[in-house]
């Protein structure tokens, strides 16, 4: 993986693993609007909004402002909105949520690894939650 389009590859391939094919994935293009999501993808039993970066996490303000404008709309909705940044040289998938929580800006970041494995315990952390 050399590349965000190479990650973007990366996640459609592990998301239609997870959810033995019976998803779609949509790249979103950027010409949608300020701060909208890279990837839609539709599972049986949540949407997913992915906003991907490569190894980096730093998201422009209007990514962030999205995604919390978003999260505070879906709270409690089947909708799970984060930002996934591929580190390949040290094997990190890093996960970040953002929200509003009390009127402060809240970023929950997580690390799994970048592979199957991690890929698998991403999907269950966030199925779980």
């Amino acid at each position: 993986m050399t590349n965000e389009s190479d990650f973007n590859k990366w996640l459609t391939h592990h998301y239609y693993e997870e959810y033995n094919k019976s998803i779609t994935v949509q790249r979103i293009e950027t010409t949608t609007g300020n701060g909208v999501p890279d990837l839609l993808i539709i599972t049986p039993t949540e949407t997913w909004l992915i906003e991907s970066k490569f190894e980096t996490t730093i998201v422009r303000p209007e990514q962030k402002a999205w995604q919390v404008k978003t999260n505070s709309i879906l709270a409690g909705n089947p909708t799970i909105i984060v930002t996934l940044s591929a580190y390949p040289k040290t094997k990190r998938l890093v996960v970040q949520q953002h929200t509003v929580k009390d009127a402060e800006l809240v970023t929950d970041t997580r690390e799994f690894t970048l592979d199957n494995e991690g890929f698998k315990e991403f999907i269950t952390f966030h199925n779980a939650a």
